[in-house]
């Protein structure tokens, strides 16, 4: 299910960078990619610390203070897209490159530290 979660994001993480490349969207289609993104992330990392409740994990804390510092910056930058007067492509990639990089590095870093611990309750 969180692979399945991670694979989702990537793929509206790249939606929204082709939109930026193709350059023909407008600032109400960015907005609501950026959103979409947003959103997402957040539903993900809130299935992710669902899990460490009903399983206990123990690095629980840990792992929860990176996803708010993640919430606390992309809550800023969504801001900022939103309150850009003129052309944000630039704000919606520079969100984009973030999302997917702190993504990525998450991945691999952190959410390896829980996959044996998940693995070894039956979750897979």
């Amino acid at each position: 299910m969180i692979d399945e979660q991670h694979q989702t994001f990537f793929s509206i993480a790249n939606e929204l960078e082709d939109l930026i490349q193709n350059g023909a969207a407008g600032k109400g289609v960015l907005l609501d990619e950026v959103a979409k993104l947003g959103d997402y992330a957040f539903y993900h990392l809130g299935t992710e610390e669902s899990l460490f409740d009903e399983y206990d994990y123990p690095a629980a804390a840990e792992h929860i203070a990176a996803h708010d510092a993640f919430r606390m910056k992309a809550e800023e930058m969504m801001n900022r897209v939103r309150d850009e007067a003129g052309d944000i492509r630039d704000l919606a990639k520079e969100t984009a490159d973030f999302a997917g990089n702190w993504l990525m590095n998450h991945i691999f870093v952190m959410d390896k530290q829980y996959a044996d611990f998940f693995l070894e309750k039956g979750l897979k």
